[in-house]
């Protein structure tokens, strides 16, 4: 059986250079895996690792044809090469630049790291201070590349649904990365933007479907992470909560949480994270099991909302 939806790769740990680092070699083993897997969605930007993801997955991507895969890269969110990361949602010493020459300068050397002569999507990135900045500088240089033909969409990628919410109304958008917000934990996409999407004709690539970890591991992991934070008490018994009404449903709360953020009708695509063999295999496997017709009346009375029903 083939998954819900289709997947693709988040190349962020490519970047990692003090948090949990992967070899070159790991990397490579990681990489054959999931293109032995049918995989052909990758995704990176220059805030990873100061640009040391683009340029492992460049290496990765050699020998391999370019047409057959879709791969994206951002623009606006920078850090220092190979950095030491003390807090990976808002580093110390990180920038932003959404100017024009910022961003044509950045979609170059991404093009080169890569190396490839296009991209197939360029995202705005983690916009969310800077909605005017990326308004008048990054979105108009990006939709010069377009009509160029060195990039193919354009789109943003955000943790914010407001964020995406406030480009899509006033901006032509193609897709969007919509990271961790309509997630068995957090539906703050549900009533604006992913209704909006499916009016305007817009993508979506629902990003990090297990909220940093918590909703892969349960509740229990003492080193687990809620957007990128060791999550409080409170946060580990809504968890607990969700995964027993899963748990009696025969769920488990992985495969539900895969499962709830791919049903929404909006959502075009899952991207995951890169992982070793074994766990991105259990991913698509979870993806491809069906879960009971019961499971969202269950989580519903958790006060989380049928993700099938939320169009308008």
């Amino acid at each position: 059986m083939s998954p819900v939806k289709p997947v693709g790769l988040g190349f962020g740990l490519l970047g990692t250079t003090n948090t949990a680092p992967i070899s070159d070699a790991q990397a490579e083993e990681m990489f054959a895996a999931a293109w032995e897997m049918g995989l052909r969605r990758f995704d990176t930007a220059p805030l990873y690792g100061g640009r040391l993801s683009e340029e492992r997955l460049g290496r990765l991507l050699r020998g391999h044809p370019r047409d057959a895969c879709v791969l994206s890269t951002k623009v606006g969110r920078y850090r220092a090469y190979a950095a030491h990361v003390v807090n990976p949602k808002d580093n110390p010493g990180d920038w932003h630049d959404y100017t024009r020459e910022m961003t044509l300068r950045s979609v170059e050397e991404s093009l080169r790291l890569l190396g490839t002569d296009h991209l197939d999507i360029v995202f705005v990135h983690d916009c969310d201070a800077y909605l005017d900045a990326a308004r008048d500088g990054a979105l108009p240089a990006l939709a010069e590349l377009k009509a160029q033909g060195v990039i193919g969409a354009v789109g943003c990628g955000s943790n914010s649904a407001a964020t995406h919410a406030a480009l899509l109304r006033d901006s032509d958008l193609d897709v969007l990365m919509v990271a961790g917000r309509f997630t068995l934990l957090d539906q703050s996409a549900a009533d604006t933007l992913l209704p909006l999407c499916l009016s305007r004709g817009v993508q979506v690539e629902l990003a990090a479907p297990f909220n940093s970890g918590i909703l892969a591991t349960g509740p229990d992991v003492a080193a687990t992470r809620f957007d990128y934070q060791p999550p409080d008490a409170a946060l580990r018994d809504r968890v607990r909560a969700i995964q027993a009404a899963c748990q009696a449903e025969g769920v488990a709360l992985k495969r539900a949480a895969l499962h709830y953020a791919a049903a929404h009708p909006a959502v075009t695509r899952l991207v995951l994270g890169l992982i070793h063999a074994d766990g991105l295999r259990s991913n698509l496997d979870d993806l491809s099991a069906p879960v009971p017709d019961t499971l969202w009346p269950a989580l519903a009375r958790l006060d989380i909302p049928n993700p099938t029903s939320l169009t308008s």
